[in-house]
């Protein structure tokens, strides 16, 4: 019996996909699966193909943007952005919402100066910045957030608005869950672990008057990387190959703004569970700045929050520890995840709450 998997990624995937993935590791049509095929064969060759046309299409990405499948995970855009498009004496703005934001300054300030335009440490990164909260500096390279903030379960429901430079955003853990602007970026990035497949895939739409910046070694090099469609040298076959099925299952079911109705209808059947304890549960973050994807939740102890895990683990519901730095509670529910997962998990909440409240 398969469980339900609540975990913030790699998470869980349709059912369809998975059964897809199996033929394919067996048989791909060609008398050899997935994992023996060359990246120079002419039917990987169509799979990337595939793949970048149909993320440009479901995505609407414009002809101005290159869309790059990057190796290193989205951790290492967090250096190889600013050390790409930073010169000595620039310096970017950053608006700082929680961990992974924390995360990618550490390694930024290897390569460039940062001002944080926005610093939600003192309040406890419980919300999204308004604007009058966020004091871009004076000509930035450009101005750095993340989309979603999954330990937290926070989410920006736009883009930065007003910024004085380009905007660059981790979307790791919301991406193609709901339309995209990209044309309010100069650059997109995303792990595909979470929405997009499985781990060993890095999503990166970039403007490309911004792939000549500068000359790096290969691996590095953005305007290398274009040119050679991302196979510079042994692309992540599959992940990429993974990718290609989420996002022919992502179309099927009604494109972005498919995802968009169906996450809103599960994470309101989660969080209305929430607050029909009578206070013994209670959300993390401000309800302005909720997240689709990640709810992060408590119960009065930490004592409960142990209890709470495992005794969802014995109802077949596993992955909602919080994250390791906030502890409490936390339910991811991805693209994939199925709207009667998150009704078990709902009456689950209100039976425990019954129980131990």
């Amino acid at each position: 019996m398969r469980k339900m998997n609540f975990t913030a990624g790699p998470a869980t995937l349709p059912e369809e996909v998975i059964e897809a993935a199996q033929a394919a590791l067996w048989d791909i049509g060609v008398g050899a699966g997935i994992l023996e095929i060359s990246h120079r064969t002419p039917l990987f060759d169509e799979i990337m193909h595939e793949t970048q046309a149909e993320f440009r299409r479901i995505a609407n990405v414009h002809e101005d943007y290159a869309i790059l499948f990057m190796q290193g995970g989205a951790t290492l855009q967090f250096c190889e952005l600013p050390m790409y498009l930073t010169r000595p004496g620039d310096h970017i703005d950053c608006i700082h919402t929680g961990f992974w934001t924390r995360n990618a300054m550490r390694d930024a300030v290897h390569f460039t100066r940062v001002h944080y335009a926005y610093d939600g440490a003192s309040s406890g990164f419980e919300h999204i910045p308004t604007e009058d909260e966020i004091v871009y500096s004076v000509s930035p390279r450009y101005v750095y957030y993340c989309a979603n903030n999954s330990f937290m379960g926070t989410e920006w429901q736009h883009p930065p608005r007003h910024a004085p430079a380009p905007l660059v955003a981790d979307m790791s853990s919301n991406i193609f869950s709901r339309p995209i602007d990209v044309n309010a970026h100069g650059a997109i990035f995303a792990s595909t672990q979470k929405n997009l497949g499985i781990a060993g895939c890095c999503v990166l739409i970039i403007r490309k008057d911004w792939l000549d910046m500068a000359e790096h070694p290969s691996m590095f090099d953005y305007r290398r990387q274009a040119e050679a469609r991302s196979m510079l040298n042994t692309p992540p076959v599959f992940a990429i190959f993974m990718l290609r099925q989420m996002l022919a299952w992502i179309a099927r079911h009604g494109g972005l703004e498919g995802m968009l109705e169906r996450n809103r209808k599960k994470a309101a059947i989660v969080r209305q569970a929430i607050d029909e304890t009578g206070g013994f549960f209670r959300h993390v973050g401000e309800p302005q700045s909720h997240s689709l994807m990640n709810i992060a939740f408590r119960s009065p102890s930490q004592a409960l929050d142990d209890l709470f895990v495992a005794e969802a683990e014995k109802a077949h519901m596993f992955g909602l520890k919080g994250h390791r730095e906030t502890g409490g509670l936390r339910a991811s529910l991805f693209n994939a995840m199925k709207t009667e997962h998150c009704q078990s998990l709902a009456d689950f909440i209100r039976e425990f709450a019954r129980k131990f409240g």
